[in-house]
């Protein structure tokens, strides 16, 4: 029989204890795969939601010459968006018997019905071509249809008057309109809608903060009169600009080096 001595077998036994141990190693990385984007993930969730500051030289500031005005707070009153389409042409004679008149284009929209129960009689109502056009009218109100004549359940019917002296609006034209519904209004944040740029990280305004812009992702609700509605992002009295705001974004995108940075 063979017979090992002392000197070998520890030999053997820090040979298979060096093999266990990279072999645990090896396993332990088989089991904790690398993601690629690892790096990619963490750099996106580093920005975020990121606020970036910009500071302007003296030159930029006399160029962009940008104002700003202090978040306040709103009346906002409740107003209903329709579409509908032109019955009547403003071109054809008036009806001898009827309301209608030469001059005037009829529309009928569909509103829902809880809506049309607020719209007051003979109210005024703002209308519009659809884009590109930018084409504007005033209609009032010629009357609600029967609820129960609706064409789809839950809505109703209105007429309205479309004063349109240049004879415009033809049959089938279609026509958007917003009108102003009974209620009471209501007191929010707000800030000029010139205060507001679209970006593709969303909404964002800037902020000024004594020598600087801080860009902040804001947001928004309804809009009216000129006003948009600050839902997050902003206190009452924070000064944002109200001017050159394209031109600041811009700017900040050129002193960041453009694509790859935080928005």
């Amino acid at each position: 029989m063979a017979s090992c001595s002392p000197s070998s077998q520890n030999q053997e036994k820090e040979k298979l204890d060096s093999n266990t141990s990279a072999k645990e190693v090896t396993e332990a990385k088989a089991e904790t795969p690398v993601d690629p984007h690892e790096h990619e993930a963490d750099k996106e969730d580093h920005c975020d939601g990121k606020e970036e500051s910009l500071t302007l030289t003296p030159e930029e500031t006399l160029a962009l010459a940008p104002e700003s005005n202090p978040v306040v707070k709103h009346e906002f009153v409740q107003t209903a968006s329709f579409s509908g389409q032109i019955y009547r042409g403003a071109g054809e004679a008036s009806l001898r018997h009827g309301r209608e008149r030469q001059g005037s284009a009829y529309a009928s929209c569909l509103l829902p019905a809880e809506a049309a129960e607020s719209v007051a009689n003979n109210v005024e109502a703002q209308f519009y071509r659809p884009p590109p056009s930018t084409d504007q009218f005033t209609g009032s109100l010629l009357r609600k249809e029967d609820e129960e004549s609706g064409w789809r359940a839950g809505q109703r019917e209105l007429l309205w008057e479309i004063k349109d002296p240049a004879l415009s609006l033809q049959v089938g034209d279609i026509v958007t309109g917003s009108v102003t519904l009974n209620g009471q209004p209501r007191m929010a944040l707000a800030v000029p809608n010139d205060a507001v740029l679209t970006t593709a990280t969303g909404p964002v305004v800037y902020l000024h903060q004594e020598n600087y812009w801080l860009r902040r992702i804001v947001k928004i609700g309804a809009q009216d009169r000129g006003w948009t509605e600050i839902l997050e992002g902003l206190q009452e009295a924070d000064e944002v600009a109200i001017r050159s705001v394209d031109a600041l974004y811009l700017l900040e995108r050129k002193k960041e080096g453009g694509g790859g940075h935080c928005h």
